[in-house]
């Protein structure tokens, strides 16, 4: 059922995380409706465009009055794999070795769709995107981890869900070991191998039945509007960029090499030593650039081409 994948949705993406309470509520600035651009969110985007069904409800919530509605896309056939609903990126990353992350989970039908949440990184050494680790919530009412762990790619844990009822999730990472809790017990734990920061995270489903909500995200205990993440080290602008794109550094560094990349981990174009670049050429979308500087220190971010 599940294969490693990055993002096989075009997804034109926020490339700044905004710090802010992810409880979709009014007073973080979220309206009821179409989530697509509320505090960096985006949607799957299909050949017909964007998804428009993806929307904050006000139909059930574990905290406040707003909740995600991941809904079911009637106009589509059911996929291999979730590929429908929404993703936000991080910036900086977040750190492998030391991460927590937890949701709240409400679904009011079984033996339809999955629904999988997704932490995706950048492998460096290998120079392409990775899943880090996702867990879904089966459509037969299991739950079940990636990564590979088996033969068939994936972990039916001990642990199952039913309908009409919150849920909490947690994925606890440290550099040994990923943990995932439900309700605060412990239903599985594995080594952690990928040794790949967070860059993003998403939330689908494969479209075969249903709806689900989701509510109250946190990342290391905190919600995000008060977490004290640093800011990137990098900028980028004009973002979206029609032609020139300009870099600027802090730290007084120099830039020896800039890749960019497309969504599928290919790399595109490399450039040398230059603070402005031009992806004219590039297709309208979402690209990630990955830039070396003389201290031999990287920096990833995410640009959009219109």
């Amino acid at each position: 059922m599940k294969n490693k994948y990055f993002l096989v949705l075009s997804l034109i993406s926020s490339f700044a995380f905004a710090q802010q309470t992810i409880s979709f509520e009014a007073s973080e600035g979220y309206t009821l409706g179409n989530i697509s651009g509320q505090n960096g969110w985006t949607v799957t985007e299909t050949s017909d465009g964007l998804l428009t069904n993806q929307i904050i409800t006000n139909e059930v919530s574990s905290s406040g009055s707003y909740s995600f509605k991941n809904a079911y896309v009637a106009q589509y056939d059911p996929q291999w794999f979730p590929i429908f609903g929404i993703e936000k990126s991080f910036a900086p990353a977040l750190d492998y070795k030391n991460t927590t992350i937890s949701y709240d989970f409400y679904a009011t039908e079984q033996n339809g769709a999955d629904f999988e949440f997704a932490l995706y990184g950048i492998n460096q050494e290998a120079q392409e995107f990775e899943i880090v680790t996702a867990v879904g919530f089966e459509n037969r009412g299991k739950i079940y981890v990636y990564p590979e762990l088996n033969l068939g790619g994936y972990t039916i844990t001990n642990a199952t869900w039913q309908i009409n009822r919150w849920y909490n999730m947690k994925i606890e990472m440290t550099e040994a070991t990923i943990k995932y809790y439900l309700d605060n017990s412990l239903i599985l734990s594995v080594p952690n191998t990928s040794k790949t920061n967070l860059d993003g995270m998403n939330f689908l489903h494969n479209n075969y039945g249903g709806s689900a909500y989701y509510d109250n995200i946190k990342v290391n205990n905190e919600n995000l509007a008060v977490a004290d993440i640093k800011k990137t080290n990098i900028k980028l602008y004009p973002n979206p960029v029609k032609d020139i794109l300009k870099i600027n550094i802090a730290d007084n560094e120099n830039i020896s090499e800039i890749n960019i990349y497309n969504t599928a981990g290919q790399k595109l174009k490399t450039f040398s030593k230059q603070t402005e670049i031009n992806v004219e050429n590039l297709a309208k979308g979402f690209y990630l650039i990955d830039i070396k500087t003389d201290k031999n220190k990287t920096y990833n971010s995410r640009f959009i081409k219109q």
